[in-house]
């Protein structure tokens, strides 16, 4: 075999072998992936994404062992001088069980045939339970409410009772946990609980879209799009839509570039929210060009901005909507500012650990300005953890629920029997913040969420958490003619 041949043979051992290990280093880091997932990345605005280097990091530590082993098999056969009879049929057996195992491993780990089979069933889920914000009567009360509406990357309630790698036993998120017990909190339990992950809104772009238009992210055809093109979601009414068409004005913060995943587009094109992203900040000079911290730029300045922000956007006339993404506890070890302290050997566990101080600073700034006592502020993660390693450290492995609280909310009325042993998602969020802003909602029902306060069902409840994910892999026409606006398969 000449050189060059040797060389491209050698390589593609190597690849292979990287190809067969690839599931099980994607399952330590990040646990099993949506298909849908994975196809949402590369529908939607790609722009503003961000190199993790901690990430690849940590491929390379977990590859090089790897890739050394197969160099020194391939190695020991060049020196020994073994000859390997392609044609032999042993070896073509082995490399068909060997590919075999490969797919079923990729197909575990990212669900890729319960995509194509369950997206060749309809669903009629929608039909039967959507109700479109257009189609009910949504009575705003007189002095309409002002809306601070916090998204806290990957907060789960779970942080709550952690025993980390060195045996500790503790609770990372103290301040919101106060929060929750404080004011209103929804919860799975009659304790500190709160809403379950479903299929569809298991990122963050994804459970932006479900808090604020109470439907999950459903891709079953490929000619979709989640950006500037097609748009997102043409045909979703969202909070901002009905906020924008009751005089309020819409803003969304986050401190790394809403273009990524298509965010930009969903809120320029559903509320017309005003975009301050590191892009606004560096365009106003506020950002030197090349600032780069993280996921774009820290917490602290996200905290340090939203103040200011307010204070300004409070004094004018209309109501406002500010919401707002934080990131310092983003996958994989998060980022932990030098204002924090370091308690923990884990990076990621002072990183949540500083992210809970500063939303609870940022919370008691809020109640101490004089625009607090019309506003209602929620507080709401968006996913589990991506951080599966660290996520083993859950006291409670077999039931993740996702934070949320209330405060200063204005619910006309509630018994406090709705807000514990409820089964529900962050689609359950999108009428819920409207009704805590005082706003009565003819049937509690918008979207495919319900209004928690009330006596309705949630779709977890009527369904299970099982059935609903069934439903949400399925294809549905009306999702795709109504939402995604796409022409219907002849």
């Amino acid at each position: 075999m000449k050189l060059k041949e040797r060389l491209f043979s050698d390589l593609g051992v190597i690849v292979f072998g990287t190809l067969l290990v690839l599931p099980i280093w994607v399952n330590q880091n990040f646990g099993h992936l949506d298909f849908e997932q994975i196809l949402f990345l590369l529908l939607s605005d790609g722009q503003g994404s961000t190199v993790d280097w901690s990430t690849i990091g940590k491929f390379f530590l977990f590859f090089i062992p790897v890739w050394s082993v197969m160099g020194l098999i391939l190695f020991i056969i060049k020196r020994k001088q073994i000859k390997i009879n392609y044609r032999s049929n042993r070896l073509k057996w082995a490399v068909v069980i060997v590919s075999v195992a490969m797919i079923i491993a990729y197909d575990q780990q990212f669900k890729v045939s319960s995509f194509f089979i369950n997206g060749s069933d309809d669903s009629d889920m929608y039909e039967k339970y959507y109700v479109n914000p257009n189609d009910v009567d949504l009575t705003f009360p007189e002095e309409k409410r002002n809306l601070i509406y916090i998204v806290l990357e990957s907060v789960e309630t779970n942080f709550s009772d952690m025993t980390l790698k060195s045996g500790e036993s503790v609770n990372l998120i103290p301040n919101l946990q106060r929060l929750a017990n404080d004011h209103i909190s929804f919860s799975n339990t009659d304790g500190f609980g709160g809403s379950k992950m479903i299929r569809g809104a298991s990122w963050t772009a994804a459970s932006l879209v479900g808090q604020s238009s109470g439907i999950p992210i459903q891709i079953t055809k490929m000619d979709v799009s989640f950006g500037e093109e097609k748009g997102f979601l043409p045909g979703v009414v969202s909070l901002g839509d009905v906020l924008e068409d009751a005089g309020y004005t819409n803003y969304f913060l986050a401190g790394s570039d809403a273009n990524f995943g298509g965010r930009e587009t969903y809120y320029r094109t559903h509320g017309n929210y005003e975009i301050l992203d590191i892009k606004h900040y560096k365009e106003q000079g506020i950002l030197e060009s090349d600032y780069s911290v993280f996921w774009g730029f820290e917490d602290a300045k996200l905290f340090e901005y939203a103040k200011q922000e307010i204070l300004t956007i409070s004094e004018k006339e209309e109501p406002f909507n500010f919401t707002m993404l934080t990131v310092d506890t983003h996958f994989t070890d998060g980022y932990t500012d030098l204002s924090c302290d370091f308690y923990y050997e884990e990076a990621y566990a002072n990183a949540i650990h500083c992210s809970d101080s500063k939303v609870y600073e940022f919370v008691k700034w809020i109640q101490a300005q004089d625009f607090y006592e019309n506003t209602t502020i929620v507080i709401s993660g968006d996913h589990q953890t991506m951080n599966q390693d660290f996520a083993l450290g859950m006291n409670d492995q077999e039931t993740r629920t996702i934070y949320n609280a209330f405060i200063n909310a204005d619910f006309e009325s509630y018994d406090l029997s709705r807000l514990i042993y409820r089964e529900f998602s962050v689609l359950d969020l999108f009428p819920t913040t409207l009704s805590a802003m005082g706003v009565d909602i003819e049937g509690d029902r918008l979207g495919l969420g319900v209004n928690l306060v009330s006596n309705e069902l949630t779709l977890i409840e009527r369904l299970t958490m099982d059935g609903l994910d069934e439903e949400i892999a399925k294809n549905s026409d009306f999702y795709n003619s109504n939402f995604l606006q796409l022409e219907p398969s002849e």
